[in-house]
């Protein structure tokens, strides 16, 4: 493979959520304030800091000195202690936390203008009449349209307080213009975007992270399938980057019989904690089996290990990421938060999988040395006695590398095809297919419209042969899909021609 090609691979893979591993953390206590009995410690820190603000020739941002120090602290002990500053805290904390205040919408910025991409069933938003298509023109009287609003800037003018109130001026499809008086209401952040039944017995649950409703959300999800009659299910925790331990250990529940080790944690100054299964699970017999990649990590890899290791099911697809510390958030006085390496995990077998780490080991880089090495695409590359961390499959499957074809990743990750896609909803706003498989096996793209989108950005037609072709057209359709149904329905309809789905299908079929 060319360089070109393995950086454009690297780029696709990053777009598709692969460091995500480094957003989430596994938290086992609850923060607490910081206090130190021997404040002394910290004395010399103090004097520096308060004598440069006193004494230096400029001003300084001591501020940004006390954080810059407590990073430089920690980017010598391990790669996911971390300082969150009070700024960033809420932020990443609410995927954690599983909700938010909104108002209840997806939306985009389209031609410089908010646009109004699908609407929360049962939210603020559809309970005033906010529909797919509307296009927000003033937040509390301010102009938001046409001033290059970036999508920060939305969340920071929608996002509230639960309970209050925002005004906002819309323009409908139509050209009127209604005021709109909304108040702010409890936003859940789904974990687990998408669950559908594949084929006859055959379920599929996605978890893309393991917030505070994961469990909640698992068992309702799986619920609905078994009514269904589901015998075997797909577990999709690729891209998942983990979450909380405990919502980790809930859901492993669910597929073991009691009384079975799921993990435990142990470390310096941490005692060691065992967790086992505890009550009947909601599906301990039927198939099952775990798709994972190179970007699942930490609390996902320890329901993939504790099934692994209890010979519950099957780990499909590639070696995982390999995080296996816990760590610890401290809440700081002024509310930013310090989240510290505590205890490092083991599955069942008494297996750490966290990847080496250290001065000599370049480990922001992981990915790339996968891609460089083969690991990704051939079996034989995890044929060795190396230890390189994370959890082996059971069943590898290469990467689909054509996935990845660089003339369609140069056109697809870019605002502009966004755009050409939103703008094909615009002109065709009505689908006539009952559900996302009859629009998967039945829609057509209209009028050439690909083909158009390439001359206008001055693409050679030419060099775009038939396949390129059609890949464009199928990444058009996944984002017509979300445009038509919901946002679930562009998981559901990638898994049609998912390569580790397509294995898993045939393994469970056997």
């Amino acid at each position: 493979m060319k360089n070109s090609s393995k950086l454009l691979l690297l780029i696709s893979l990053l777009f598709t959520g692969v460091f995500s591993a480094t957003t989430y953390w596994i938290g086992i206590k609850h923060s607490e304030m910081l206090s130190s009995e021997n404040s002394n410690n910290w004395s010399n820190i103090d004097i520096v800091l308060e004598h440069l603000a006193n004494n230096y020739v400029d001003s300084l941002e001591i501020e940004k000195l006390s954080e810059n120090s407590i990073n430089n602290i920690l980017k010598d002990l391990d790669p996911h202690s971390s300082y969150i500053p009070a700024n960033q805290r809420q932020r990443l904390n609410e995927s954690l936390v599983g909700h938010f205040g909104g108002i209840g919408i997806r939306f985009m910025i389209y031609n410089d203008t908010l646009t109004v991409v699908d609407v929360i069933d049962g939210g603020p938003s559809e309970s005033v009449n906010i529909n797919k298509r509307d296009r927000i023109i003033t937040i509390d009287d301010e102009n938001v349209a046409g001033i290059n609003l970036t999508n920060e800037d939305v969340l920071k003018k929608l996002k509230g307080v639960v309970g209050s109130a925002v005004k906002l001026s819309i323009l409908k499809p139509n050209k009127n213009i209604e005021i709109k008086n909304i108040i702010r209401g409890s936003i859940p952040l789904k974990s687990i975007p998408a669950f559908t039944m594949l084929k006859n017995e055959i379920g599929y649950i996605k978890i893309s992270s393991f917030s505070n409703s994961t469990h909640i959300e698992f068992k309702k999800a799986l619920n609905i399938l078994i009514k269904k009659g589901m015998k075997s299910l797909i577990l999709d925790l690729r891209f998942n980057g983990g979450g909380y331990l405990h919502q980790a250990i809930n859901v492993a529940d669910e597929f073991l019989k009691k009384n079975k080790l799921i993990v435990y944690t142990e470390g310096a100054h941490s005692k060691k904690r065992t967790f086992f299964s505890r009550s009947e699970g909601l599906f301990e017999n039927g198939k099952l089996i775990i798709l994972v990649n190179s970007s699942t990590a930490s609390a996902s890899e320890i329901v993939s290990g504790a099934i692994q290791d209890n010979d519950r099911g099957l780990i499909l697809g590639r070696r995982t990421f390999g995080k296996g510390l816990v760590q610890q958030p401290l809440l700081l006085p002024d509310s930013s938060e310090l989240r510290i390496t505590t205890s490092r995990y083991y599955t069942p077998s008494g297996k750490c999988i966290q990847k080496p780490y250290g001065d000599t080991i370049d480990y922001d880089n992981d990915l790339f040395e996968r891609i460089e090495s083969g690991e990704l695409t051939q079996i034989d590359s995890l044929k060795n006695n190396k230890f390189r961390g994370g959890i082996l499959p059971n069943i590898y499957s290469p990467i689909d590398t054509s996935k990845y074809n660089d003339q369609v990743n140069e056109i697809i990750y870019t605002r502009k095809w966004r755009d050409f896609c939103f703008n094909y909803y615009e002109k065709y706003p009505i689908s006539n297919f009952e559900n996302v498989k009859e629009f998967y096996y039945n829609f057509k793209v209209q009028n050439n419209e690909v083909r158009k989108y390439l001359k206008k950005i001055n693409k050679d037609i030419a060099v775009f042969d038939n396949n390129t072709i059609n890949d464009l057209e199928w990444s058009l359709k996944i984002e017509l899909s979300s445009y038509y149904y919901s946002d679930q329905s562009r998981y559901i309809i990638s898994t049609f021609k998912d390569s580790d789905v397509k294995i898993a299908l045939l393994e469970l079929e056997k």
